[in-house]
């Protein structure tokens, strides 16, 4: 870990990743800014972390494929306690991030644009849950989310961290 990010390293250890996940490849995201009132850090709009399936596409391809596509985080639960994958995010300023209890098929046709949007869920899906600082949670990459505007201005850090991924021409 680099050294302007080892303030981090103690989050990172909170995340309850698996031992047979250790020394594989993961990616860490921070955002650290001053943000107006009114203003989101981060993507809004109700979105996913997988690019979506077009109807026409090629079977097994996504939506958008420049080259070799992935989905973030992936992620799958197994039992208790037991994760896969997946992507952890918190954030320093509570109700700046959304996320809902539900899951996207990402490989149903059109339910999701080529960037992962999906903002005409918002009322099939119910309530979401407004992150509090520092509450660090795990999500899937099908797991519906979004950034909120900041009620007053202020510096925001913002981290997330997608656990062992696998890129197959990579690994």
């Amino acid at each position: 870990l680099p050294d302007d990010l080892q303030c981090y390293h103690s989050l990172i250890e909170q995340c309850p990743y698996m031992s047979d996940e250790s020394g594989k490849v993961g990616y860490l995201t921070v955002h650290e800014s001053y943000v107006d009132a009114t203003k989101a850090q981060r993507r809004e709009g109700l979105h996913i972390e997988s690019p979506g399936v077009f109807q026409d596409a090629p079977e097994d391809q996504t939506s958008f494929r420049p080259a070799v596509e992935h989905p973030w985080g992936m992620g799958m639960m197994f039992g208790t306690d037991r994760y896969e994958g997946g992507i952890f995010m918190a954030s320093s300023v509570s109700n700046t991030s959304e996320v809902w209890d539900a899951l996207v098929d990402k490989n149903y046709p059109g339910i999701v644009d080529k960037h992962g949007g999906c903002e005409y869920l918002r009322p099939l899906i119910g309530k979401g849950t407004k992150l509090q600082a520092g509450e660090l949670i795990w999500m899937t990459d099908c797991t519906p989310h979004e950034a909120l505007p900041q009620e007053t201005s202020g510096y925001r850090q913002f981290f997330s961290c997608c656990v062992a991924i696998c890129i197959p021409l990579v690994c």
